[in-house]
This record gives C-alpha cells, structure tokens and sequence, in this order.
C-alpha cells in the first residue's frame, strides 16, 4: 500500500518540515517521523481512531501534528495538523 497527500496536506507537511527545521533545527527528524507514522499507517490504517466516515486519526508522539487519513487504494492524507490549529478546518477536503 502507498501514502499520497493532497495538495494541502503536502503543502502542510513541508511548511511543518521548514518550521520544524528553522526553529528548532528538527527538520530531518520530522521529516523521519512522518515517514515512520506512514510506515506504521500502511500496516493497518483503520486501525487508528475514526474521527468521520472513513478518516482515521494518527497522532504524532515527538511533534505536535496530527494526520488525517483514509484508506481507499491507497492511503490518502487530507491533513497534516498542528494540534493547536481551528480543529476541523480540513474536514471540507473529504471527498463527497
């Protein structure tokens, strides 16, 4: 199974990437990290808590970032979220 991003959770990912290495030097790690959680996602992606039809919830331990995710033939990331953002602003990049 394979992880994609929409293009706002891409856009999110690397913002949270340059932010994560420009503050605090933890880019490459951030980076690592995230492509762990999607490692851990592919396994078994429903496996983390449901938080709307089909998109699951995975939280980062180090940083402070959720994915939202679902499983249809691929993984599909809709969010990558600062756990202090408006929570919910991604839910109308859900397809219909």
């Amino acid at each position: 199974m394979t992880t994609t991003f929409e293009a706002e959770a891409l856009a999110e990912y690397h913002e949270a990437a340059q932010y994560s290495e420009d503050r605090f030097g933890l880019g490459r790690q951030f980076v690592a990290a995230v492509q762990a959680a999607f490692t851990t996602i592919e396994k078994v992606p429903d496996r983390f808590q449901p938080v709307g039809q089909g998109i699951h919830i995975f939280r980062m331990k180090r940083f402070p970032f959720y994915h939202f995710h679902a499983e249809q033939e691929s993984i599909v990331v809709y969010a990558v979220a600062h756990h202090r953002r408006k929570s919910g602003y991604w839910r109308d990049r859900l397809p219909e």
